[in-house]
């Protein structure tokens, strides 16, 4: 499993800031998290999987596929959407992880976590 380094890029939203590994979270909010990975489509051996996850937990949201069904159906490109309560004790951290099962190893082009407050 590989924890993909994330910054934060555009608009801020208050209370979120860059943990240097993930997302942090400075006060309580229910936020809608979206991810994206996009693999090299180039090598469709084996299965690609991604997930967010808070640090000594279960993941959020999580999906493994095959590398050739993620390459013909979106171009290699996971996206995913989840929501939850951010910023108690247990969630005040997000983590964007990838692992894939190929022989060689396989270039991740993106990774992007993006939060969004939910009203």
């Amino acid at each position: 499993m590989t924890t993909l380094t994330l910054t934060l890029q555009g608009p801020p939203l208050k209370g979120v800031r860059s943990s240097g590994r993930g997302i942090c979270f400075e006060r309580i909010a229910w936020l809608e998290v979206l991810l994206a990975v996009e693999w090299d489509t180039h090598d469709t051996e084996g299965t690609r999987f991604s997930h967010t996850r808070i640090p000594d937990q279960e993941p959020l949201h999580s999906e493994a596929i095959d590398a050739a069904v993620l390459a013909q159906l979106s171009g290699g490109k996971q996206l995913l959407r989840g929501n939850t309560v951010f910023g108690l004790d247990n969630t005040g951290e997000v983590l964007l992880e990838v692992w894939h099962d190929s022989s060689r190893p396989i270039e991740v082009r993106s990774g992007e976590l993006r939060v969004r407050e939910l009203v």
